[in-house]
């Protein structure tokens, strides 16, 4: 419960975040246009504030590491936290789990890539100004820990994956809420962008070089019987794994 208690302190600091982001969206609208700019303004010392907290947690993020404040979910990809299960499974499961995997990521992909692009249209329409993409980010910014604590449309109509701590695309987090910023050309909004993209490169080079690490019958640390973090204590597991399923395995 304690790593569960900790995402949930964090979504709630997120939402006084958002929170914050929409009043200075009413009264100190100005703010969100200086930003922006090349100039430093001690206004705006607090979102200075949460630009280095949110790039410190991406290379914080890239550094290898057990620590006990990050769930499995996302540093699985380590080859310290890759604890071989030795049971058996029949021929081509792993490659299976892979496919299947590759599917679920590929339509979350597809779905992200039109959804930005239906932003960036607004935005260029004029609709939509750098202001509110600002808040769309911040939006963007709870919904991720929305996923991980509450429910995920992800996990339960693309991914399928089991829980949080065996999901495929757990570490594509930043770089989709930080996609809106991509359409804004200045220093704060495309550091953040290329270093979620770091982050994404990294993830995706080791699961096609190490796939055995992303998958609960070959990597015993994902199995829920190992499990200590109980991310799921409250939107609960999917009771199938699609490539177990498949094979008549429960």
């Amino acid at each position: 419960m304690q790593m569960l208690q900790r995402y949930q302190t964090k979504l709630v600091l997120r939402i006084l975040v958002f929170l914050a982001g929409i009043y200075i969206y009413i009264f100190h609208t100005e703010w969100l246009e200086m930003i922006y700019t090349r100039e430093l303004h001690k206004e705006l010392l607090l979102l200075y504030a949460l630009w280095l907290a949110l790039v410190v947690g991406m290379i914080y993020q890239l550094i290898p590491n057990r620590s006990s404040s990050i769930t499995m979910g996302s540093v699985k990809y380590y080859g310290m936290n890759y604890f071989p299960a030795n049971e058996p499974y029949r021929p081509g499961e792993m490659n299976r789990f892979i496919q299947l995997s590759n599917i679920g990521a590929w339509k979350v992909f597809a779905f992200w890539i039109l959804l930005t692009a239906a932003i960036g249209l607004l935005y260029f329409s004029r609709v939509i100004d750098r202001r509110m993409l600002f808040l769309i980010t911040l939006f963007f910014y709870i919904s991720d820990l929305i996923c991980v604590v509450i429910w995920c449309p992800f996990q339960t109509w693309m991914m399928k994956n089991k829980c949080c701590v065996n999901c495929r695309i757990f570490n594509w987090d930043h770089a989709m809420m930080f996609s809106p910023l991509v359409f804004i050309p200045s220093f704060f909004s495309w550091s953040l962008v290329l270093l979620s993209l770091l982050i994404v490169v990294r993830w995706e080079y080791v699961w096609w070089k190490y796939p055995q690490r992303f998958w609960f019958r070959t990597n015993r640390i994902l199995q829920c019987q190992n499990c200590t973090e109980k991310m799921c204590r409250i939107k609960g597991p999917l009771l199938v794994d699609p490539a177990m399923h498949e094979h008549g395995i429960k």
